[in-house]
């Protein structure tokens, strides 16, 4: 339907079997400033009514062919908003409150003798249809912006399941990470006190039962040379980590898996300045203390040379 104001020029379709009555409407309505469309029965007055999308229909009700109700059916359903006024010679109340229930604005009996009248149901019916075609209007826009708002609220929901699944599979891969660092903690622990038991310990009872320096001499040679085959192989001696803490022993083994000093504070849950005293310690403990040795790099060729 086009847009009208309350006093604008307004397409009124104007459909009557009689001719008289229609010159007559058609005259009224033109000298109001409005255009004025006819049709000389119901079919007609349907097909105009497809075609022009008038803002108003002045309906008769009898009429050949189509009569004025069915008319009135037809444009209810197809165009509920555009107002239509029976105007009827007949004055029975069964016919206007049939039109009424039907879809119908107004009802007026005709002859019309006073213009003003038609006048004051036509603005009233122009300007209640303008109120809704604007309600109309604003429901639509309003329906957009939730459609809109729906639709980045379902994708932001979309994104942040997305972003949980990630996070999940991250936990699950650093559960699985840590897990297999403390299995192997452990492993490395109950192999060294294995070997600490089978090899380290018997030489030292035999040290310590020996009453001849020159026999506790070379056990102590012995258990020297153990010792440092427990630290490893190849390229000479390399310290023993017996004198660290399990705190370094763990700081250790965090830096032989390449490890930097932010991911370890995280993983014992210290600060940043707790894990570099600990590598500090580990280095004089080493005896790498002030040379230019990387530790990570020093500890992965130990354990490459056990």
């Amino acid at each position: 339907m086009r847009d009208t104001q309350a006093a604008a020029r307004a397409r009124i379709l104007v459909v009557d079997d009689d001719p008289v009555f229609r010159v007559y409407f058609a005259g009224i309505l033109e000298d109001m400033g409005h255009e004025a469309l006819e049709a000389a029965d119901g079919e007609e007055g349907l097909r105009r009514f497809r075609e022009s999308a008038p803002d108003m229909v002045l309906l008769d009700l009898r009429m050949p062919r189509l009569d004025g109700l069915a008319v009135l059916d037809a444009m209810a359903a197809e165009a509920p908003g555009t107002p239509v006024v029976v105007v009827s010679a007949t004055t029975e109340i069964r016919n206007a409150v049939g039109a009424l229930r039907r879809g119908a604005w107004d009802y007026v009996v005709k002859p019309i003798q006073d213009p003003d009248l038609l006048r004051h149901v036509l603005d009233k019916a122009l300007a209640h249809a303008r109120v809704l075609r604007e309600n109309w209007r604003y429901h639509e826009r309003l329906a957009e912006e939730v459609r809109v708002k729906t639709l980045e609220l379902t994708e932001a929901n979309e994104r942040l399941a997305q972003e949980k699944a990630q996070v999940e599979g991250m936990n699950v891969t650093l559960r699985n990470v840590l897990g297999a660092v403390e299995r192997e903690k452990r492993a490395i622990v109950e192999e060294l006190g294995a070997d600490i038991e089978s090899r380290v310990l018997p030489v030292a009872e035999r040290m310590a039962r020996e009453s001849s320096p020159e026999l506790r001499a070379s056990f102590l040679a012995v258990l020297r040379d153990e010792l440092s085959r427990l630290c490893g192989e190849g390229g000479g001696p390399v310290p023993a980590l017996f004198g660290l803490t399990p705190t370094e022993l763990e700081v250790c083994r965090y830096l032989e898996l390449g490890r930097g000093s932010k991911e370890i504070a995280d993983l014992l849950n210290c600060s940043m300045e707790t894990v570099q005293t600990h590598r500090k310690n580990i280095r004089a403990k080493l005896g790498i203390k002030g040379e230019k040795v990387n530790l990570s790099a020093f500890l992965r060729t130990r354990t490459l040379a056990r």
